[in-house]
């Protein structure tokens, strides 16, 4: 694989085979494209001379994946639960409690110290 980076537009698309010359006389690269090593990961950018992770925007990717967990978990385990009267009112006052908790736990992980990448997921009731 190899990498085409160009300066003027700092965008830089990926090539599974080097092109040959009959298709760079057709498609020749943009130009002052070059050739780079590719990139270590999809959040980096070229700087001219080496490739530098956005941290920021790879911090936010995951908080979307972690916060999309959440989400799975609040719609398969919590709202099946809460949000049917009947088994809702077949609990416990003990356990509704225990729902309530866990729901709020859930909603709070992004507020966690460690997120997005060290969660302390909270325990589902029995």
């Amino acid at each position: 694989m190899i990498c085409i980076y160009v300066p003027s537009t700092q965008s830089h698309y990926i090539q599974i085979e080097r092109p040959s010359k009959e298709f760079l006389k057709e498609f020749p690269l943009p130009e002052g494209a070059i050739e780079v090593p590719l990139p270590p990961n999809q959040f980096c950018s070229y700087s001219g001379t080496e490739w530098v992770e956005d941290t920021d925007a790879k911090i936010a990717y995951e908080a979307s994946l972690e916060r999309a967990e959440r989400n799975r978990r609040l719609r398969r385990e919590v709202d099946p639960i809460v949000s049917n009267q009947l088994r809702w009112g077949d609990l416990s006052s003990e356990k509704q409690s225990e729902w309530t908790q866990y729901r709020t736990n859930l909603l709070n992980v992004p507020q966690q110290s460690g997120f997005p990448s060290n969660i302390s997921w909270p325990s589902k009731p029995d």
